[in-house]
């Protein structure tokens, strides 16, 4: 379904704090972001976010109805707000974008999406959002009162990644990772092999980036100079996905398929932090 592309959305009201289908486990982990206590997870089956706390207990943050189009339906991206209100959840189960506050009140940014992936804070009052919309793909600018416009084109973006002043970009249809400046301008910093279903990327302080692969069941490093390497291939991974950078270095990583969320070092030792009670 192709929806439009250059759209003003009003949001709507707040509403409290769903209880229903609460779950204290993690169903199938996609996404993480780091929290003031401990880290949040966007939980694609458990159509929701969830908190996580340093010693690995879950609690839900917010759950939604579990009902098809209905809000988190498809939660599949999670951000910090960029005006620091809370968090910001991307569903393509409903179109939509939302914001998640730290009680757990929900609120519509827009549901004039199509297929919304990673997000990262544009700016203060933006942020970029990657959508496989037209079975392409584009980056679309959404200010956090609902105005949507298009950015740049990118070949089936998923994760993003502030890099400098601009962003670089996953795309998983190119086996690639894409630079994007300010103008919107794409190049490529790396593609190919070992490049196999990536799916999310993190800066790793050093000037390059950790790439999730699904399909490798990997981190690849990726240097400034578009230089790729493995840090961790294999068991325990089975389809990683979301990842974030850990305190105190290393790399916060979420599997759906393994149920879990593993802890990898800078050596690229894996640790499993929490898991789910059941296989997905």
């Amino acid at each position: 379904m192709t929806r439009p592309r250059l759209v003003v959305m009003v949001a709507c009201i707040c509403v409290a704090a769903s209880t229903s289908g609460q779950t204290q486990n993690l169903v199938y982990p996609v996404d993480i972001v780091r929290a003031d206590e401990g880290w949040v997870v966007a939980d694609f089956k458990a159509h929701g976010l969830l908190r996580l706390a340093d010693d690995g207990t879950v609690t839900p943050l917010r759950l939604g109805e579990g009902m098809p189009r209905s809000p988190l339906y498809g939660t599949r991206a999670v951000l910090p707000a960029p005006d620091g209100n809370g968090f910001l959840v991307a569903d393509p189960g409903s179109y939509g974008l939302y914001r998640v506050d730290q009680d757990g009140a929900l609120s519509t940014i827009t549901t004039e999406l199509d297929i919304p992936q990673g997000m990262a804070r544009f700016d203060d009052e933006s942020v970029l959002v990657a959508d496989l919309r037209s079975g392409f793909g584009v980056l679309l600018r959404v200010t956090l009162d609902g105005q949507v416009t298009e950015f740049a084109d990118v070949d089936s973006p998923k994760g993003i990644a502030p890099d400098g002043d601009g962003f670089v970009v996953v795309s998983h249809g190119a086996r690639a990772l894409f630079r994007v400046d300010r103008s919107g301008r794409v190049s490529t910093l790396a593609a190919g092999p070992p490049f196999d279903f990536p799916h999310d990327v993190v800066a790793d302080g050093n000037g390059g980036f950790v790439v999730t692969d699904g399909y490798a069941s990997a981190l690849f490093t990726v240097s400034a100079d578009g230089s790729v390497g493995t840090l961790t291939q294999g068991a325990p991974l089975v389809n990683p996905q979301g990842i974030v950078r850990a305190d105190g270095g290393g790399y916060i990583v979420v599997d759906p398929q393994a149920g879990a969320v593993f802890r990898v070092g800078a050596d690229g030792t894996v640790e499993q932090l929490a898991s789910a009670s059941a296989t997905p």
